[in-house]
């Protein structure tokens, strides 16, 4: 490199006769502006071979080099040789030309650079940051200069860092004090407002107790009540009772008559620890209905209501027993129970592709195990569910896995009609309660399709997003109806105008298998989640979520009669639930048969679950079936004995107890 640049003399030759110049020694060209160990972090591509910076406007010469504008024209100003490699350049016009191709490739890598440095800049700022004032000092005490400080140096070094010290320890102290005092005052503000509200409820709670004693000052106390003797006994008499016991006696499952050993008595405490189990709820419930009603008594009232139906069952017993399958069927799920018009026949459907019928009155009397149907309708396929007409007493719908409804005259065992537009199976049928010629029903093929029964094909289709699982009619329009589908919605929908759903409910996280009115304004669904819902229509989130049973997988049933609320569960379970509470009120255990002949086996670890539910209208018996196909028939929950001097007859069975 030396050799070269000290060839250039005057003379235009390679420096005969000047070797001293050659061996004369001068400073190297600074590189990257003199910053040391930077060469070699540089591209040499991008490096001016004159000025040994970055190539700033690059020009060419003939022979390749390229080199910066300004320093090559310099250069040739001075010698017409390429500083590179001595080449001879005659040209005098355009001795040089841009370098277009290495100039982009320039301003990329100083692009590529600046970002680079702006990180490490930083970086390093932040880095200062944390470090602070003790690199400040710490490059004052390690200069060459700190041999001429002096003792007072030291010490004025020592003050100002001793007073730097106690700002910052102030200033962290005060910053923690304030956040202390922030954290106080929320919570101060926190509790003032749980003691206002804890006082509003005591003042509640208060003025409630105080109407209740005047209330009770006008009855006789509970100790003089002819039921209360120490605890609330069954009322009965003596020729009530030897005739129960008698008729129990002598039949065969003993279940129809009430055998002595359910005539218990209640004590006060055991009605205690039954509010206790469900206080939370009840307390949410009382405080919720005294907030929302307008007036106070009207409102205690109201919670009274909720109260005394609360307290009003105790178990539940069941009366009598079918089965639904025979002897060669291994799998009898029940998938539907309804009954009739009249509440004086009930239909049973499942897997067998039978619909059955019974009488209730008979199975209520029959002191035998043994019931038979008084109908029997054979299908074609696996039955899906059943709906009674509102209105004529023996039109009976059904639906089945093939997608097919068809209607029935359920006393002659005749199919009056065939249905068969659903593409996919079909999961549930429903009649309208107004309107006696119209139904419906629900299908995988996402359609709910409306029916007459006086027309051969389906009136109207409402198409949803995904499989629909249920669908059932507004008790009190002909109008208005709500189904559940696969999408984990509950969706409600007038049928003057099916562009567009009233209102879509939202909450479930798996798919909804049932819906069912509770009354005009209200709608509760089960779904696979483990939970059912009460849906209030003028409001689009949920009211109140029922747990306690379980489903994840199957069709467990569903039914209500306004106030209680009745499923299966896969622990082979029937729940009853209180609409005003979240909890559970009863449950009662199906036992699993292993066989017909040895009603004694019990498995408790089988995979049975409670399929079908239906409650007889205007009265509390409910009618349960499970996937063995085991049918119970509930004639009540037994009643928690009310103190009144006065008692009814119940269920004709002998059983006096206060209404």
């Amino acid at each position: 490199m030396a050799t070269s640049l000290g060839a250039r003399n005057s003379n235009g030759n390679n420096g005969n006769g000047n070797s001293r110049r050659l061996n004369r020694k001068r400073p190297l060209t600074p590189i990257d502006d003199g910053i040391s160990d930077t060469y070699n972090d540089r591209n040499n591509d991008y490096i001016c071979p004159i000025c040994f910076g970055v190539i700033e406007e690059a020009y060419m010469t003939k022979c390749g080099h390229s080199f910066c504008y300004e320093c090559i024209r310099r250069s040739l100003d001075e010698n017409s040789k390429c500083p590179k490699c001595n080449f001879q350049i005659t040209d005098k016009v355009d001795p040089i030309f841009p370098n277009i191709t290495l100039n982009e490739l320039i301003i990329k890598h100083k692009r590529r650079l600046d970002v680079a440095n702006k990180c490490e800049s930083s970086v390093s700022k932040a880095a200062n940051i944390i470090r602070g004032n003790r690199l400040d000092v710490a490059d004052i005490l390690s200069s060459k200069s700190n041999d001429d400080m002096v003792l007072s140096d030291i010490n004025y070094l020592l003050e100002s860092l001793s007073e730097k010290k106690q700002q910052l320890e102030l200033n962290s102290k005060s910053n923690r004090l304030q956040l202390l005092k922030e954290f106080l005052l929320q919570s101060r503000k926190n509790k003032e407002e749980q003691l206002n509200d804890l006082k509003t409820k005591l003042d509640l709670l208060s003025n409630d107790l105080k109407v209740v004693e005047e209330n009770l000052v006008q009855f006789p106390t509970a100790s003089t009540s002819p039921a209360f003797n120490g605890n609330v006994g069954v009322a009965a008499t003596s020729n009530n009772l030897n005739s129960t016991v008698n008729a129990g006696a002598n039949g065969f499952n003993g279940s129809k008559y009430v055998n002595p050993k359910y005539l218990v008595s209640h004590s006060i405490s055991e009605r205690r620890k039954r509010l206790s189990i469900h206080y939370e709820d009840l307390e949410d419930c009382y405080f919720s209905i005294k907030q929302s009603a307008g007036s106070k008594d009207d409102s205690l009232e109201l919670f009274m209501e909720h109260l005394s139906k609360f307290t009003k069952f105790d178990r539940f017993r069941a009366l009598a027993t079918l089965n639904y399958g025979d002897l060669y069927n291994h799998s009898s799920i029940v998938s539907s129970i309804e009954f009739d018009r009249d509440c004086d026949y009930f239909a049973i459907a499942g897997v067998t592709k039978k619909i059955k019928i019974f009488e209730y009155s008979s199975i209520i009397r029959d002191a035998v195990d043994i019931h038979y149907p008084v109908t029997e309708m054979t299908c074609s396929s696996k039955i899906s569910c059943i709906s009674w007409s509102a209105y004529h007493k023996e039109v009976l719908a059904s639906s089945d896995y093939e997608g097919t409804v068809a209607l029935w005259d359920a006393f002659n065992g005749v199919k009056t009609r065939c249905y068969q537009e659903h593409e996919k199976r079909c999961w549930c049928v429903d009649f309208n309660k107004v309107d006696p010629k119209l139904f419906a029903s629900g299908s995988d093929d996402a359609k709910v399709k409306l029916w007459s029964t006086n027309l051969e094909h389906s009136i109207a289709s409402l198409e949803a997003k995904a499989n629909v699982c249920c669908v059932k009619f507004s008790p009190v329009s002909r109008y208005h109806l709500a189904f559940g589908s696969a999408d984990h919605c509950v969706h409600y929908y007038d049928l003057r105008n099916t562009s567009k759903s009233l209102a879509d409910f939202k909450g479930h996280r798996k798919a909804v298998s049932y819906t069912n009115f509770v009354n005009e304004n209200e709608i509760v669904s089960a779904s696979t989640d483990s939970q059912l819902k009460l849906w209030d229509l003028n409001v689009p989130y949920c009211t109140r979520t029922f747990r306690g049973h379980s489903n994840e997988k199957n069709f467990v049933g569903l039914a209500t009669d306004g106030d209680y609320i009745a499923c299966g569960s896969e622990n082979n379970s029937l729940y009853l639930y209180y609409k005003g509470l979240s909890k559970q009120l009863l449950s009662f255990k199906f036992d699993v048969v292993r066989s017909i002949f040895d009603k004694d086996s019990r498995d408790d670890d089988s995979n049975e679950f409670v399929s079908a539910v239906c409650w007889k209208r205007v009265t509390n018996v409910l009618v349960a079936a499970n996937s063995q196909g085991t049918i119970k028939v509930i004639p009540d929950f037994y009643p928690v004995l009310m103190f009144h001097n006065h008692y009814n007859a119940y269920d004709n069975m002998n059983l006096i107890v206060s209404p």
